[in-house]
Order: structure tokens, then C-alpha cells, then sequence
């Protein structure tokens, strides 16, 4: 671990876009209308903006409503559309193409639910205020619901997956069951739960890592860990609503 010595501006403390890079490990690009950019801590996100990770790299974004996204390895990542308004003008629209992704729902979800959706190739997911996650690959989609409740809508039905249960689409059907259970096939359930473990690890260890920021800011200490950095987000006061 070093330690470097940062002088902490007010340029730094303000937020961009519709939100910011919390943590990167390994490599990942960044895809908008002006180029293709390398993925780096604290770069800015903005609407329309595709986050294509490569294999064992992960990248964890913060939005202005305090939405925590984590992208997982090999994965393909669009963040469509987001306001931060009132009940009647805030909206996300996200999608996956591929790959694993884990969202910890923010303001938005409590102010306007109904206009806060996450797409993946065959699904349209609807929240109540929660933390989901899906992975999504060629032949199959497994939604996990962590807490709170989401609405899943593929083939023209609606699916509600409570906490602790995971919606699994193949081609053959589609069937909601118990997280702890053994899913169709064992082989996409160890590819699954090494991600979901990553990932998990890889929130813990933001959230130790900004305590321990939140503890040296007086001296402008920010701490860069090997291959991943973890920085003191912009901290956002916001109008109570």
C-alpha cells in the first residue's frame, strides 16, 4: 500500500456528469459520442456512456442519487438516461448487453420507482428501493434479488422476485428459486458465485478504504491500493424531498 500526499481541492470535491468512477480494478474503456476513453478513478459518467470491462477486471460507479453500480468482469455496460429531479422529472435507465452487474439503488428509487429500470438482453427489471444483481449470458439470465423486491418482465409476463430469490431465463423456461439452490446448470452457478464473492469482496474493501480516507482527509491523505485505487467520493448534499 503507499500512501501519497494530495492536496484535496474544491474541483475535486464536485461531481460530473451524472456521476463519477468510485473503484476500477484491472482495465476497462469507456465508449461516447466523442471517442473511446480509458476507465480511471474519479473520471466523470455521463449519459449515453457504454463501460466494457475486460476478463477479471471490475469497475464500480457512484451516481448523483447515490445509486452504486458494480460492473464485473467481461461485461458491457450502458447508463441510457438519468435525471435527479423531483418524483416527476427523476429517471435511470440502464441496460447490460452481457456480462454480471450488481446495483444498490439511491434517491430515485424512493422518489420515482416506476421510472427507474435496468435492462439485460431478454429482461426489463423494476425496483422498489434494492440491491440486485444479473448475470447475463448467451444461452442464459439469472436475476438475483439481495434485498427489497424487483418486478422482472420477459415474455410478456411479469415476475415478482422477492429477497433471496434469483429468476433464472433459459430457452427452455423461465423459473424463480431459493438463492442457497442448486440451479439447472452447477457449472454457470460456480461462474456466478465467484462473481458475486469478488464483487462483494471488492465493496468491502471500498468501504474500509473510505473510512480510512474519511480519517486521514485533515492531512490530504488519499490511499492507492496495487492495482485497484479507492478514493473519497464526492460527497452531494441534497434537499431533503
Amino acid at each position: 500500500m503507499r500512501i501519497l500526499l494530495l492536496l484535496l481541492t474544491i474541483t475535486a470535491l464536485a461531481w460530473s456528469g451524472i456521476g463519477n468512477i468510485g473503484v476500477i480494478t484491472g482495465n476497462a474503456t469507456l465508449k461516447r459520442s466523442s471517442g473511446t476513453l480509458d476507465v480511471t478513478n474519479g473520471m466523470a459518467i455521463e449519459a449515453a456512456d457504454e463501460i466494457t470491462t475486460s476478463e477479471k477486471s471490475r469497475v464500480q460507479v457512484l451516481l448523483q442519487d447515490d445509486t452504486v453500480v458494480t460492473i464485473g468482469p467481461d461485461s458491457i455496460f450502458v447508463f441510457d438516461a438519468f435525471r435527479f429531479g423531483d418524483e416527476k422529472s427523476s429517471e435511470v435507465k440502464m441496460h447490460m448487453d452481457r456480462g454480471f452487474f450488481r446495483v444498490v439503488t439511491g434517491k430515485i428509487a424512493k422518489l420515482a420507482p416506476e421510472r427507474y429500470t435496468v435492462k439485460t438482453a431478454s429482461a426489463t427489471i423494476g425496483i422498489r428501493g434494492t440491491d440486485f444483481s444479473a448475470d447475463v449470458k448467451e444461452e442464459s439470465e439469472t436475476i438475483t434479488c439481495h434485498k427489497g423486491k424487483i418486478k422482472v418482465f420477459i415474455d410478456e409476463t411479469f415476475y415478482l422476485v422477492d429477497a433471496g430469490m434469483v429468476f433464472e431465463h433459459t430457452k427452455e423456461k423461465n423459473e424463480i428459486r431459493p438463492l442457497e439452490s442448486t440451479p439447472l446448470d452447477e457449472k454457470d452457478e460456480e461462474s456466478e458465485s465467484d462473481t458475486v464473492k469478488q464483487v462483494m469482496q471488492d465493496d468491502e474493501l471500498y468501504d474500509a478504504q473510505i473510512a480510512d480516507v474519511t480519517q486521514q482527509e485533515e492531512v490530504g491523505e488519499i490511499i492507492d491500493v496495487e492495482t485497484a485505487t479507492y478514493i473519497k467520493v464526492p460527497t452531494v448534499g441534497f434537499h431533503d424531498r
